[in-house]
């Protein structure tokens, strides 16, 4: 069980190496999941029902930027609160694609204000961190459940 560690002091970052990515993202929804909590997806995502979801707001905030300005990709900002996460997991099962550019490319939670977990390029080992109050134990779970292959300590 991932804990919410979110109001912890911001300390430490770490680069995750994914194995799972639908396991990673909502392991990190519900770990980051509070009432001033928000969640980016960027990607080709018009047509989804996660584009679509009540509270939806299509521009940029001042801490979940685009990832990508050319070609413009679909952007959509939900708040990441723990009435909706199920919500949105739903919304993102019923057919929202990880792999290339025909879903989800980018995501970014944003967490009391300040970036907690980010995820480019599909998830690309070099781009997925996670940053703030995090247990070692709670990564090693992500690991050991398969979700992660590993993950390693950066500054923040």
């Amino acid at each position: 069980m991932v804990a919410n560690l979110y109001s912890l002091p911001v300390m430490d970052a770490y680069s995750l190496d994914t194995r799972d990515r639908p396991g990673l993202l909502f392991a990190m929804m519900r770990m980051f999941a509070a009432d001033q909590s928000r969640i980016a997806f960027e990607g080709n995502l018009a047509t989804t029902r996660l584009y679509r979801l009540e509270g939806a707001a299509y521009e940029e905030t001042p801490t979940l930027k685009r990832a990508t300005t050319a070609p413009r990709l679909d952007f959509v900002v939900l708040p990441l609160i723990p009435a909706r996460v199920t919500d949105i997991e739903e919304a993102i099962r019923s057919r929202v694609a990880f792999d290339g550019y025909r879903g989800i490319i980018h995501v970014q939670i944003e967490a009391n204000g300040e970036l907690a977990f980010r995820a480019y390029d599909n998830f690309h080992p070099e781009t997925v961190m996670i940053y703030g109050p995090i247990e070692r134990a709670t990564l090693d779970d992500l690991v050991a459940n398969k979700t992660l292959r590993s993950y390693a300590q950066r500054r923040a």
